[in-house]
């Protein structure tokens, strides 16, 4: 009997060990986007466009059951600075698009698609940068790929746009264009 005890307490610990080794090796291969990202950000320049904003980098975390936040160096309450007028980094010569904005960090949801892809959307809160009155959102959409710990976004896969308006559901849309990213998970 205690033979039989001995061979089962063995049995299950080797049993333990080997779905140790299993677990280990799905964390390395990494075949979900679940975790937090270090990405940087750059908007193509478009002919006819105004000029884009400047580089940034930003922070996306995937949620399991869908959900994902995001906070970035561009637009957040740090962004405005009334001293000298700039505001979001949507600035450039005349007749640009110069926002004078402050957002908030996002908040969205995003689905897989693929072996490696996932569409998203994020929207966060945009603020008037000189009363801090909300004004409207931004919302981001479009396809990540991700393999291993690297993620990356091709401009036509992806849209800005700032919704002008406190009403989601009505506020007008301004298409700001796609943008390149490419990233890091950060561990």
């Amino acid at each position: 009997m205690k033979t039989a005890l001995v061979l089962t307490m063995l049995l299950m610990g080797m049993s333990a060990l080997a779905g140790d080794r299993v677990t280990d090796s799905r964390q390395q291969s990494f075949t979900t986007p679940i975790g937090a990202w270090l990405i940087d950000v750059e908007f193509p320049i478009v002919d006819g466009a105004p000029p884009p904003p400047p580089a940034f980098q930003e922070t996306l975390t995937f949620h399991a059951f869908g959900t994902v936040s995001e906070s970035n160096t561009l637009l957040n309450e740090n962004s405005y600075i009334p001293a000298i007028g700039i505001g979001c980094g949507f600035t450039g010569p005349a007749g640009s698009l110069e926002l004078n904005c402050n957002g908030s960090d996002g908040t969205g949801s995003w689905q897989r698609t693929g072996f490696n892809t996932l569409d998203f959307v994020v929207v966060k809160f945009v603020y008037d940068g000189a009363t801090n009155a909300h004004v409207g959102f931004l919302r981001v959409s479009g396809t990540l790929e991700f393999a291993g710990d690297e993620i990356s976004q091709d401009p036509a896969e992806s849209l800005t746009e700032i919704l002008i308006g406190t009403d989601y559901d009505t506020a007008i849309a301004i298409p700001l264009g796609g943008a390149i990213a490419s990233g890091i998970r950060i561990r």
